[in-house]
């Protein structure tokens, strides 16, 4: 008689820690719902705000393009476009004359290494002669 007794108390004391389980889960589950909806809320949050400040600087350019326009129908685009083409001009000038600079900076140099005479086959033969050095000590770069 004590042994049917004994089963079932076992047997009922395995079903509630089953039970005590089965809560837990379910309360590790309700709290997990519940960060995922206060994160998805929080964001909803942040996207709500962050479209609230796109739509005021959307509505501020298109002020400032409204305007842009007005002007473009007084003629500033044009004065604008003389004013470009006139810079234009004035860097294709000045690049002109910094290549003829550097042009004549290279035969100027030229003639003064002839002029010296910097520019024989003697001092191109001679470049690497600490190289060929034969008092120069092994194993020092230079």
């Amino acid at each position: 008689m004590w042994g049917s007794k004994n089963r079932r108390i076992a047997e009922l004391q395995d079903r509630v820690a089953q039970l005590v389980d089965e809560r837990d889960a379910a309360l590790r589950a309700v709290e997990t719902e519940r960060t995922a909806r206060s994160i998805a809320v929080r964001q909803f949050c942040e996207a709500a705000a962050a479209n609230k400040r796109i739509h005021g600087r959307n509505v501020h350019l298109t002020e400032q393009l409204e305007r842009a326009r007005e002007d473009a129908n007084d003629g500033a685009l044009d004065e604008m476009g003389a004013r470009l083409d006139r810079a234009l001009r004035a860097c294709a000038r000045y690049r002109a004359d910094a290549d003829g600079q550097a042009r004549l900076n290279r035969n100027q140099q030229q003639l003064l290494d002839t002029f010296y005479g910097l520019d024989t086959p003697a001092i191109a033969e001679g470049a690497q002669w600490q190289q060929r050095r034969h008092d120069r000590l092994p194993g020092v770069k230079l």
